[in-house]
Parts: C-alpha cells; structure tokens; sequence
C-alpha cells in the first residue's frame, strides 16, 4: 500500500492558517519571545517552529515551503535584529550603506534555518502526526546545533528566549539549551497536530495529550529545581565578594588619546569610592571589556596607577585591555582583545586572549579582502584570535573567560569548566548595541551557560547589563544601564559538573540515532500492508 493511500493527503489539513497567517504567527513568535522593545513574552517563540512547520505542511512543493520558511523567519529575524547595523557601523568602521547590507545579510543567513525545517516537514508530510512532531522536534535540536557551529552566530536560538523565565529552562542542566530547544518544540507541536493535523480523532488525542503531557513535565521539572535549590546570596566557604565597575565611557570618544586619562581616572574614581564604604572586604574587582584604551603592558603612563589600584586594596583586579605579542621575523605585533588579571600586589598574574572574534568589528572576513575596499574599511579592527584558555587563577578563584558574545556559545564554557574554571566570567562592552534589545538578548543567552555548567557567570559590562548568574541560571544581582557606577555582589566556586557537561558529546549522536529510528519505523509502517475493512 502507497504512503499516498495509508496516510491523509496534505488538503486533508483541518483548521489550518493560511500562509500568511502562520507567516504571521512566525514573525510573532520571533518578535515577542525574544527581549524587545516593547513586551516580551517567552512562550510566544514556540510558535515559530509552529509556524514554520504548517508552513512547509501546506507548501505546493519543497521549493515553495523553503521560500516561505526563509522568508517568514527573515521577517522575525530583522524584528529582532534590527540592531545589528548599529555595531557594524559604529565600532566596524563600516559606513551604513555597507552596514545594513551585511546586517541584513546575517539575518538572511541565519533565517535559512527556517526554510531548511519547512522543507523538512514538507518532506515528511506524509508521516503520522505524532511521529512527525517528534521527528521535527529532534530536528530543530541538530539545526541550531548545526547553525551555531558553521554560521558562528547562534543569537535566535529558543533556549535564548525562554532564559528569561528560568522555570521554562531548568531541565538544561541535563539536556542543554538546544536540546531542551528540541524538547520544547515537540511539545508545542504535538499540541499543535492535536488541533490541526489531521482529522482523525485518534490523532487528536494522541497529540494533544502527549503534547500537555511533556509541557506539564517539563514545567513540573523546572518547578522542582528551583523549589530544591532556593535564590539565595552566596555563602559559606565557597562564597567570595564582586565588585563590578561599570563606566558608561562614551563609544564615540573612547579611543581617542586625549580621553585615556579621563576614562582610567573615571574607573578609578568609583572602585576607589565603592572600597571606601566597605573596607574590610577585598573583593574581586572586575572592569569591562577594553576598559582600559590603550595597550596595558607598555603603557608607562597610566598603567602603573591601575596597578597601584590592586595592590593599595589587596584585592584582585580582572580588567579588559587590547594586548599585544611580537613574533620573530614580523614587522608589527599581533593585537589581542585580553583580559589581563592582576594579583592582590598588582602583577600580572595571567591574561587570557579572546579566541571568537566578531566579523567586522574585530576582524574583516577574507571575502572583503578586496582592494578597492581596503580604504574604506581601514577602520575595521585587526585583532587576532587567541589560543590559550586555561583558567585565570588567584587563591581559590579558577575563572573560566568569555569576553562578549563568546558567552553564547556552549562549547566555549564546556572548554572553560574542562579545564577546571570553578566560575564563569563574561566581561563585556554591550555599548556599541546603544539603547536597543540588544543588550538584554546577550544576557539571558550567556545565562543559559549557568545551567549547562553549573557554574556560577560573574557578567561585567561598560554600559549594563551586569549582572551575577547562579547555576539555576537565574539573576542574583543585576544592574541598571548606561550608568557611570560600582556593583557589589556575591558569588560562589563551584566544582561538581552538570550532568550535561558528561552528557555533551554523545547528545547530539543520540538524536542522529532517534531520527533514523524513527524515519525507519515511520517508513516500515507506511509500506505494509494492512488488512482490507470487512464490507
């Protein structure tokens, strides 16, 4: 018996949108899941693999279903993201007729996800509903896997969206974000075929109940977590005092020379301020991302002052600097992007260099290396990516580094605690995103590497969002935006790895091998024959 006679037709769809409806619905999902400018509601982002899967389920063809899906998460995307220009330009060099061409071209590349699922439930349309919604389910967890690992920017992932509301997130400590993803999104489309799929009852109810079923244990799972290990201020042994300086130093004017005295007097001015009212603590000082603009080792000028800073305190100072290295036989040295880490006597203890660059901010990809370009972007940065990532190290502190959007990626903070980090810290400069969602994505997408590692997130921003992360991935402290101020704070080592640290390696052949299960059974039952109705 054919699949076309065992299994309903594609016009057999009931209650269906319209394509511009779940196009619609997509682009709602996309918009208000994710932190906006207005409200955001995280649930909401499930309906984009809703959308994008009723869209491939009612495409013509697969060339139809990848447009639609392309083009209805490209819609979402550019809701979303419209704040990518704004760096490119601003700390790229890149005027802004070549700024928003490559913004766009971001977005239009990480939107081809959207019509690859389309096309993949159009593929399997003729599957049963349940099976279906667990293959796609499967599907969505390998596709940002595999976007986060060859696109190099895995900024609209749902993990990122639902890490606003810890409850929805808490089975990651086992799962990871994309897999969890991948969990989330089978049950919202099981619930979904439950009303839409097709018109036999028994679907329906197998569906719905399946898909209420896993969304109840996935919340009743979150509940549990957050019941057993309530939000509390670090103590004990383990515990140890922060101190975040935040100075709000103006993009536009931070690497002009006249103005490094006024920035490192500016961040001196409040460590100094905020040690005076607590004395007796001898915290771990953090500045952000490039606090300092200029290079930290040679600088004869200012440097030793911020030393003095460390060792007049006897507190460790985590500060961030370009750094520089020069190589034999080279003209010029190698530039780095560095977080340098001075003991409580003002060395140097150790430094570690960002190895995730951002395109044309940090770097310029290879394919504009093109002459009649090279005026125009002389201003595009030219660091270079660093190798080491052993842990920071000061007394009992082992600090696992991420410096910006190297936070939002898993493997870098499953690096940073196999090496034996006891806490994850991101330093950032979220300015160049200006007044935008920007900032506020960043920060529930690094929150997300909490729970994956059981780890506590020590997050030290130039212009906010700072903030202290516990390994529930919930924010113990957080502080406002574009503000000159000091943050204290309490955080905590911890040394136990998550159940998804082990499990990390072997996830996503796991899914591999549900997916070929599962097409194989599918196939095997489309292809028998089955016994004729009496009559």
């Amino acid at each position: 018996m054919s699949k076309q006679a065992h299994f309903p037709h594609a016009a057999e769809l009931r209650r269906i949108p319209p394509p511009w409806g779940s196009g619609a619905l997509c682009v709602l999902g996309i918009w208000a899941g994710f932190p906006n400018d207005i409200l955001q509601l995280p649930p909401l982002v499930l309906l984009w693999p809703v959308a994008l899967a009723l869209l491939g389920l009612a495409a013509r063809d697969g060339k139809n279903a990848v447009r639609r899906g392309w083009l209805a998460t490209l819609a979402g995307g550019m809701a979303a993201l419209y704040w990518l220009a704004l760096p490119l330009h601003n700390v790229g060099g890149l005027p802004l007729f070549l700024a928003v061409p490559c913004a766009l071209f971001v977005v239009a590349c990480v939107s081809s996800t959207g019509g690859i699922f389309s096309l993949v439930a159009y593929t399997l349309r003729w599957q049963p509903p349940w099976i279906l919604a667990l293959i796609l389910g499967c599907f969505w967890y390998l596709l940002e896997l595999g976007a986060a690992l060859m696109l190099g920017f895995p900024w609209l992932t749902l993990g990122g969206a639902l890490a606003a509301w810890p409850l929805l997130v808490q089975a990651a400590d086992t799962t990871g974000a994309y897999a969890l993803a991948g969990l989330w999104s089978t049950a919202a489309l099981w619930c979904c075929f439950g009303f839409v799929r097709f018109s036999a009852i028994k679907n329906t109810l197998t569906c719905l109940v399946s898909g209420l079923g896993l969304t109840i244990l996935l919340l009743a799972c979150g509940a549990w977590k957050l019941h057993a290990d309530p939000l509390a201020e670090a103590q004990g042994p383990q515990s140890f005092d922060v101190l975040f300086v935040e100075g709000n130093v103006d993009q536009n004017q931070k690497w002009v020379p006249a103005f490094q005295r006024q920035t490192v007097d500016l961040y001196l001015g409040l460590t100094f301020a905020a040690l005076e009212q607590k004395p007796h603590l001898r915290p771990l000082i953090i500045w952000p991302e490039t606090a300092l603009p200029f290079y930290f080792e040679t600088n004869q000028l200012h440097s030793p002052r911020v030393r003095q800073l460390a060792s007049s305190s006897q507190s460790p100072l985590l500060l961030g600097a370009p750094g520089t290295e020069r190589r034999h036989g080279q003209k010029n040295p190698d530039v780095y992007n560095r977080a340098f880490l001075l003991g409580p006597d003002g060395s140097t203890v150790a430094h570690y260099d960002k190895e995730h660059l951002v395109p044309f901010g940090e770097y310029l990809p290879s394919w504009l290396d093109w002459h009649f370009l090279e005026a125009l972007l002389q201003g595009v940065g030219v660091y270079k990516k660093g190798r080491a990532t052993a842990p920071l190290r000061q007394g009992n502190l082992a600090l696992g580094m991420l410096i910006c959007y190297e936070g939002i990626f898993p493997w870098l903070a499953q690096a940073r605690v196999a090496d034996g980090a006891n806490v994850l810290v991101d330093i950032s400069n979220d300015g160049w995103f200006a007044d935008t969602p920007a900032p506020r994505q960043h920060l529930y997408l690094t929150a997300l590497r909490a729970l994956e590692q059981n780890r506590w997130i020590l997050r030290g921003t130039n212009t906010g969002i700072s903030a202290v992360v516990d390994t529930r991935g919930r924010l113990v402290m957080s502080g406002g935006q574009f503000r000159a101020q000091a943050l204290w704070a309490r955080a905590q080592t911890q040394n136990v790895p998550s159940l998804f640290h082990r499990l990390s390696p072997w996830l996503p052949f796991a899914a591999l091998a549900l997916l070929l299960i599962l097409t194989i059974v599918s196939r095997q039952g489309a292809t028998s024959p089955h016994p004729q109705p009496p009559g």
